[in-house]
Order: structure tokens, then sequence, then C-alpha cells
């Protein structure tokens, strides 16, 4: 892998980095499908309640009691967002006509904050009957999670738009098709990314979004004992030291519930360590580990390990993309009663 060394090119890069991240984020809200906007309940005359601090109050709470359901909730927002658009299709729970929704398929079954999103909708639903969609919660409850644990926009005029109308199609199958895998490679990401929109520089930002959060033993285990073609049994492009130290928190049978901290510095700060640490040979996952060994995408990641801000700047931006793939409309969508059902369906 090269290096940077500090170059003049890296730093005219980077500023056109920081650049191209500041138009995108001011195009954001012209370019949103489905008539999503900042404050959409209250400028529209649906809400004049206070929805956005409901929802952060929720999040605030539930985090000072377990300051990893930030990492929880924003994981719930990419894996909604990913299967059938960002409509809180994740949230339906199985019934008589749908025995297998997106929340049973294998990827989703480690899935959390199910729970705070229906305290946030409980709330709502009582200053504002049948009027804020589940969606949009999951959507706010992550940008919360975010900003709570240190997202820094660098000043630029970001907030998570509303406005999105729930699905009422909810697929296991699908969700198992489509969600990214841990142990997929740099050119895989990339194809799915790209197959969702987004530039392969997005896919490297949003995977920063593991800087907070675990991954459960049995994700890693296959690097740490019998990899392919180790004299010792662990991935060579695993740093040794943090090997050694997964193994101690890792036995090579775990219990099914065991886990690691994606990030071992600072687990619970959103921040640019995710990339410091991939530099250095410490990408907990495979498929983080990927983006940091292929020679298509080391630069960008690299450039995100110099510049925090950097980094979290086109990662607020990139999340808000995401928070608006493939928004339903008025013929598909509806705005639930209950997040976990849809309406008229017992």
């Amino acid at each position: 892998m090269f290096c940077l060394n500090g170059g003049a090119a890296a730093t005219v890069m980077a500023l056109l980095l920081v650049l191209f991240s500041a138009f995108q984020s001011t195009q954001v809200y012209a370019q949103q499908p489905g008539g999503v906007s900042v404050g959409y309940y209250q400028s529209n005359g649906l809400c004049n309640a206070d929805i956005e601090g409901i929802v952060l109050n929720t999040v605030q709470t539930a985090a000072q009691t377990d300051p990893t359901i930030p990492a929880g909730l924003l994981r719930l927002l990419f894996h909604d967002c990913w299967v059938q658009g960002c409509d809180g299709s994740v949230l339906l729970d199985p019934t008589a006509s749908n025995q297998n929704p997106e929340k049973l398929a294998t990827p989703n079954l480690t899935l959390r904050g199910f729970d705070i999103i229906d305290q946030a909708k409980t709330a709502l639903e009582e200053v504002c009957p049948k009027t804020v969609s589940c969606a949009d919660i999951v959507a706010l409850a992550a940008w919360d999670s975010v900003t709570l644990s240190g997202l820094s926009s660098g000043g630029l005029p970001m907030d998570m738009p509303t406005g999105r109308l729930d699905g009422r199609v909810s697929s296991g199958t699908e969700a198992a098709a489509v969600l990214v895998s841990s142990q997929s490679t740099a050119a895989e990401l990339t194809q799915q990314f790209e197959q969702q929109g987004f530039s392969q520089d997005e896919m490297i930002t949003l995977s920063g979004a593991h800087t907070i959060g675990r991954a459960h033993c049995s994700e890693i285990i296959p690097r740490l004992y019998n990899f392919p073609g180790s004299a010792n049994g662990v991935d060579p492009s695993l740093d040794p030291t943090y090997a050694a130290q997964l193994q101690g928190e890792c036995p090579e049978n775990p219990e099914p519930s065991t886990t690691v901290e994606l990030d071992p510095i600072t687990p619970f700060i959103v921040d640019n360590n995710y990339y410091t640490n991939g530099m250095d040979n410490r990408a907990l996952l495979l498929s983080d580990n990927a983006i940091f060994q292929d020679f298509q995408t080391e630069f960008s990641s690299m450039l995100n390990s110099d510049d925090n801000l950097l980094w979290q700047q086109k990662f607020a931006d990139a999340l808000l993309h995401m928070s608006t793939l493939n928004l339903k409309s008025a013929k598909d969508g509806e705005i639930r009663v209950n997040c976990r059902v849809v309406n008229g369906v017992k």
C-alpha cells in the first residue's frame, strides 16, 4: 500500500473532496423525491408538536441506559432502506398473511432498537395521532444516534428531512438476497452500493458507520482460526497483536451471543478511527478489511483516515442520501398506527 506522507497532492485532493461534499449537501433537499423536507409535518400544518424533539428525547433516554443503542438504531436505518427503500418495512412482525417479513431474514436477526421506535411512536401518537410515519421515526432515530455520538457536519446546514410513508410489503427472502454481507469483497461492495445509486466513495464513507457498534464473534472466527493458507491459522492481513487480543475475546467455539467492539479505541464515538484502525490492519470484518486492501478503494480510505472532519461531513451527506432511498408514494404507502403491523392487518 502506498503512503500520502502529507504531500501537496493529497492536500489538494482533500480540499476538493471537502468542496464536493459541501456542494452535495446543499443539493440534497432539492433532489429528494416524495416531497420530504426538514420540518415537513410542521411546515405542512400536519402537526405543531416538536416531533424531532420527541424522537431525540426517546433516543437520548435509551442511550443513557445503554450506550450501544445508537449503533443499533443506525444499523436499523441501513437495513430498512436497503430493502424496499426507507419505508419502515423492517419493523413489520410476521402475520398470518406474511410469515416471513424482513426482520426474520438471517442478516436481520441481530437487529436492535425496535422497542425504541415503538416508544417514540407511542409518544407521537399521543400528540399527533395517525400523522407521523414509522419510517420517519427510524430515520430521525438514526440521525439522533450519530449526532449524540459525536457526528459533526462542520457547521453545514444539515438536518434529517421527514415526510416518508410506511410501506406495506416486507420480504425476508428479499432482505436475505440484497443486504450486504460481512464477507464481501471491495468489488462486491462497490457493485451492491452502485445498484442502490451510490458512488464507490459513498460506499467507503458509509462503511465508516462501523466506527460504533459490535460484531458477533461468529463473523470473525474465520479470520482468527484455520484461515486458508496461513501457517498459524490467522488471517495474515490482520495485525498480530490485534489478532491475539481478538482470540482472547472470541474463543474458537464462542457462545452465539458473544460480541466484540468494531472499534476498540473509541467504540461509542462517531469518528474516523474506523479508517485509522483499517490502515493499521485492525479492521475487524473481512468486508471492512477489503476496502483497505483493494487498490481501487484504499486511497479514499486513507483520506478519511487523515481528516476526521472531512469524513464526518461526507458521512452526514451520504447518510442523508441513503435515508431517501426509494421512498413510497401515496399509492403504495401509508402512515401506520402500529409500526409492527400494516394498517388493517391483525
